[in-house]
């Protein structure tokens, strides 16, 4: 529920406190936004507003393969990672803020709170249809619309987590809302991430470079932690595998129909690839 979260967030026009009545989310200067009726905030503003992000079909096809449990296995290590990292940090009783950036319908953001009964969420994304999904997959997660390159209206020092699970990153950003004893916790694919489907269903391939981009544009505010790699080894039916298509960045390039018909012509009775991620905890660099 946003009523969960509020007193963590700002205006996204002026940066002061927010409160509630008839329907609405208002500030002191009367900038005003609309509580929808799926329980989420949208606090974007000028050409964010107009950002679609992922459709409903994208979060239909995610949501079905998460049913699946084929991903249950790193919302397991991000919340023994995570639990982990913050064990000396975390003090019983006192309420925790995990940030979810780019949080689509909230899996991972609900399993960790599920394991950390202290701790809110705050689930940011752009797409509405996500967010709507978000909203309910946890009674203490706040679902708020945003894009998530631009500024989050979200209090500085505010959260003891960031996650990003394949999301964009804004990392002044991240760096302010962190708190100085908090942790930004990065997941991104390797080179060998579905590498078995990537050329014959044409999928958005992984750049060589990306964990080289990603130190050098976090290394001025972040220092890593600890990086660890896993490995999936999936059993996948030919529904599965569509779905899994269709709810990442390849279902902006390609139709669906002609994803299902290269699986019904290759693997009709399903097929074994590996998922394969990397995920890294960060400090954040004192300001």
């Amino acid at each position: 529920m946003i009523h969960t979260v509020l007193a963590y967030l700002t205006c996204p026009l002026c940066g002061q406190d927010l409160a509630t009545g008839n329907g609405q989310v208002r500030c002191p200067d009367g900038h005003a936004y609309d509580l929808a009726r799926g329980g989420h905030l949208t606090l974007t503003t000028g050409r964010a507003a107009g950002i679609p992000g992922d459709s409903a079909d994208m979060v239909r096809s995610r949501e079905a393969f998460f049913a699946g449990g084929h991903y249950r296995a790193l919302a397991d290590q991000l919340g023994s990672v995570i639990q982990g990292a913050t064990r000396e940090t975390w003090t019983i009783g006192d309420e925790q803020v995990v940030v979810d950036i780019g949080a689509g319908p909230g899996y991972y953001l609900a399993h960790l709170l599920n394991l950390c009964p202290d701790a809110v969420g705050i689930a940011i994304d752009v797409s509405t249809y996500a967010l709507r999904r978000a909203a309910r997959a946890h009674p203490r997660i706040g679902a708020v619309g945003v894009d998530v390159r631009g500024p989050l209206p979200v209090r500085t020092g505010t959260a003891s987590v960031i996650l990003d699970v394949f999301a964009p990153r804004n990392v002044t950003e991240m760096h302010r809302i962190l708190r100085p004893d908090g942790y930004l916790v990065i997941v991104t694919p390797t080179v060998r991430h579905l590498a078995g489907l990537v050329g014959p269903l044409g999928l958005v391939t992984v750049d060589q470079r990306k964990p080289e981009r990603l130190r050098s544009t976090l290394g001025e505010s972040f220092v890593r932690r600890e990086r660890l790699t896993l490995d999936l080894e999936m059993s996948l039916t030919a529904y599965d595998l569509l779905h899994l298509v269709m709810m990442g960045p390849t279902a902006h390039h390609r139709r669906t129909a002609d994803i299902q018909s290269i699986i019904d012509e290759r693997w009709p009775n399903g097929a074994t690839p590996t998922a394969s991620f990397t995920i890294e905890v960060y400090e954040p660099h004192p300001t």
